[in-house]
Parts: C-alpha cells; sequence; structure tokens
C-alpha cells in the first residue's frame, strides 16, 4: 500500500522523517547520530532505530569508492545479449569485482555496466578477455571514463531546507591535499567501506589488522586527501524519483566546463561522465515518472543548446549498484566488495 507524503509517493512503513534521515546520511554520511539528529529535529534513539530499520530492510545504505589520484580506471560499457539472454547475462556479470554496476535497459543495448579496475591495463584486460568471452552477448561498445564531471555522491531528494543542508557541512571533511596512494591497511579499510561505509572503527580495525585509533587516523589522512568518497543510495521505495533513465549525448570539448555548471543546476541529473567514444557526455537521470524522459531532453537542450542527445534509454532494472547487489524492487540484498581482497 502506498501513500502520497510531499509530492512523493513512498510505502506506509516509510515516511518524510526516513527520507530526511537519509538526505542527513548523504550530506555526513559517517556523522554520529547525536549529531545529526538536532539537524532533523529529533532524538539520536529514533534516528538510529529508523536508520536500522531501513538499512536492515534493504531500502538505504552508505558505500565508499576510491576517489582523487587513486580513483580506478572506470568505462561505461553497453552490452547488446542474444534475445532473453540479459538476465542471465547480468547474473555473470553482478559478481565481478570489476562490474561496479549492472543495469538491463530499454533502447539500443541491453545492458549498461559500470566498469573499474585499478589501471587502463587491467580494464582492458576484464573488457576483452571476461566481458568479452561471456555467453549470451553478441556486442561491446566501451566508453573510457575520462572524468566524472558531476559524482552521484551529490545526488539529494531535496528533504532538508537550507539552513538543514548548511548546518550539515560542519561535518564534511576538511580537505587539505588532494594526492596520495593507499598502503595495504588503507585498502583494507576501504574494501570493508564498499561493504558498509558506516562500518564502526572496531569493526574497521578487525578487517585492517590494525587497532581503532589507528583506523581513525588512516581514515581521516584519506577523506582529508580526497582519496575517499562516501555515498548514500535508497531503493524505489524512499526516493521520490524511482525512474532511472541515461541520456548519451556529444558537446564540443570547449564547451565541457560551462556545461557542468549548467547540469548541475538541472532537477533530476544524478550524474554526469565525460567519456571517450561516439558520445562525450553520458548523463544518469532520476525522474518521477518515465513520461518526463523528454521533459528533462527539452531542459537539457533549453539550458545547453550545444549539446546534441544522440541517444536515451530508461533502466528497467538495476542489478547491481555500486557493489551492491539489488532485488527486483531495488532493495539491497548482498554486497560485492568494489576493491580485491589481498593475496
Amino acid at each position: 500500500m502506498q501513500e502520497t507524503f510531499g509530492g512523493w509517493v513512498y510505502r506506509m512503513d516509510f515516511d518524510e522523517l526516513d527520507v530526511a534521515i537519509v538526505d542527513a546520511v548523504r550530506s555526513a554520511p559517517r556523522a554520529a547520530w547525536k549529531d545529526l539528529a538536532p539537524v532533523i529535529g529529533v532524538d539520536p534513539a529514533t534516528v538510529s532505530r529508523r536508520w536500522s530499520r531501513m538499512q536492515s530492510a534493504g531500502v538505504a545504505w552508505v558505500t565508499a569508492h576510491p576517489a582523487g589520484t587513486v580513483t580506478p580506471a572506470c568505462a561505461l560499457v553497453e552490452i547488446s545479449c542474444v534475445p532473453g539472454r540479459s538476465s542471465a547475462v547480468a547474473e555473470t556479470l553482478v559478481d565481478d569485482v570489476e562490474a561496479a554496476t549492472v543495469k538491463l535497459t530499454s533502447g539500443a543495448r541491453d545492458l549498461q555496466v559500470l566498469a573499474q579496475a585499478p589501471g587502463l591495463a587491467a580494464l582492458s584486460g576484464y573488457l576483452l578477455d571476461r566481458v568479452g568471452h561471456v555467453p549470451g552477448i553478441t556486442n561491446v561498445r566501451s566508453h573510457i571514463v575520462t572524468r566524472s564531471a558531476i559524482e552521484a555522491s551529490r545526488w539529494r531528494e531535496g528533504a532538508l531546507d537550507p539552513d538543514q543542508q548548511r548546518r550539515l557541512t560542519a561535518y564534511a571533511p576538511h580537505r587539505t591535499s588532494h594526492d596520495g596512494v593507499l598502503e595495504p591497511a588503507d585498502q583494507r579499510i576501504v574494501r570493508a567501506l564498499t561493504v558498509d561505509g558506516r562500518m564502526s572503527f572496531e569493526r574497521l580495525a578487525e578487517h585492517a589488522g590494525v587497532g581503532a585509533v589507528t583506523v581513525r587516523r588512516r581514515l581521516t589522512r584519506l577523506e582529508s586527501a580526497g582519496l575517499i568518497t562516501f555515498r548514500c543510495d535508497v531503493s524505489q521505495h524512499l526516493s521520490g524519483r524511482a525512474v532511472a533513465a541515461t541520456f548519451y549525448g556529444s558537446i564540443d570539448v570547449h564547451d565541457l566546463g560551462d556545461a557542468e555548471a549548467r547540469l548541475r543546476e538541472l532537477p533530476g541529473v544524478r550524474s554526469c561522465s565525460i567519456v571517450a567514444g561516439p558520445y562525450n557526455v553520458i548523463i544518469d537521470a532520476r525522474l518521477r515518472t518515465a513520461g518526463e524522459v523528454h521533459d528533462l531532453e527539452r531542459q537539457l537542450s533549453q539550458a545547453l543548446p550545444a549539446l546534441r542527445v544522440q541517444d536515451r534509454a530508461v533502466v528497467l532494472r538495476v542489478r547491481k549498484l555500486l557493489g551492491r547487489v539489488l532485488d527486483a524492487e531495488g532493495r539491497s540484498v548482498r554486497s560485492v566488495p568494489l576493491l580485491a581482497a589481498d593475496d
């Protein structure tokens, strides 16, 4: 059963407070409940209880991924399959560490995969030697990501007012540099955080094989150096924009800088990747209905007359989202770490 709250449609057992908690976590992914509670206007126990319920139900979760100078080599991969085999191919790929996101889509491709690996050589090997030989695949077209213009970690449902958003900025990490490397202990910390971005320091210490104080120090360094990014994702049960769409377009390289600023102002634009391929801009959007696909495309053309949208697709099902394997309703059922385990 469903009910509408403030313009969004949710299952009856989730409400506006749950969405506000999610948006607060998006702004301060690892902040303590005692710090988030006053901003939202409830007590810490309520925040903790509601987040635990959402996390246990698989409708909200926090994931971390390497960033900055340790960002993996990435490619957006379009895959065509033998008729009737797309779901089976998706099932084959979801357990691959390199296949961070796997979507079944409408249009000219059956699957869209975000593939990643430590470097371009490893990424090439995965695409050529693994994906290219999966039974049921008829065509693979890869677009190497050269830059993430808009990151999905910036996405918000709009459940918090400007003052609440401002207060949450106090919990943003203080960036002192944008350089560094991941040492073995750091890699184990990041790997654990790709499974649960809010994992306690004590549990992280168990995964990393170092003390909790050392984990706290190392994580502070990773955040200040911009080597790790956190993001909070939700299932369709908590999102007012449950329809995902992808736009494939091209724009002159001289207009890319201006395009990024204008894209950030458009409601529904969740992320934007600059890629090398037949398109150079791939936009991920979140919409309320499938009917809004052309509405957003019209807004794109008005805001960016130089952008030529060459194709568009509606996501039929997200099978995996940044390491999280999802069910048919977009609930997280298990996690595949984004980093391979130590040898």
